[in-house]
């Protein structure tokens, strides 16, 4: 499936939020993060989370993180099971996520990142009202989406929003576009 940064363009220019979408078995996943180092470079306000799995001395499994892009702090979101296919997601630490997206209601950054939507959230439960909340404050919003469930994503959100693949060049001319 092909994405164009163009993707539902709006009369009054481009959409407010984005989905950028990823396949399931990308292996480089430092696009994201480098965009955001990047912008935050440029003195662009930007809040939200990142994910970042690490694999911890002598453990087999991996552990995955929320990282606030605003402070760098940690949140064990993902503990190690016994099989790479169990979930492992653990429900309080979420809670913590969802404080952080709470606190950019507040803030109002100039762009929001979140690198999850996961079963939680295509269930509609985990970070979704956090992240719709973010959306109709009309806070600018920038998702990552897993290819298969992109259809999901966009019937949650009308069918709004634009569509970008994971590269750090849409990304960019979707945010140069937004921000003239």
């Amino acid at each position: 499936m092909a994405f164009d940064a163009g993707d539902k363009p709006e009369e009054d220019g481009p959409a407010a939020f984005a989905a950028v979408v990823y396949t399931p078995k990308q292996t480089d996943k430092s696009t994201l993060p480098a965009f955001v180092r990047r912008l935050k470079s440029e003195q662009v306000s930007v809040a939200g989370i990142l994910q970042e799995s690490r694999l911890e001395d002598g453990a087999e499994t991996r552990t995955i993180d929320s990282v606030d892009i605003r402070t760098g702090q940690r949140i064990a979101i993902k503990r190690p099971m016994a099989s790479e296919d169990e979930c492992g997601l653990d429900v309080a630490s979420l809670v913590e996520t969802s404080a952080i997206l709470r606190g950019v209601l507040q803030s109002h950054p100039d762009l929001v990142v979140i690198e999850k939507f996961g079963d939680q959230e295509q269930e509609g439960e985990g970070l979704l009202d956090e992240i719709m909340q973010i959306i109709s404050e009309g806070i600018p919003l920038m998702i990552t989406v897993p290819e298969p469930a992109l259809e999901i994503w966009q019937r949650q959100c009308g069918g709004l929003g634009a569509v970008l693949p994971y590269s750090e060049d849409a990304m960019l001319a979707w945010w140069r576009a937004l921000k003239p």
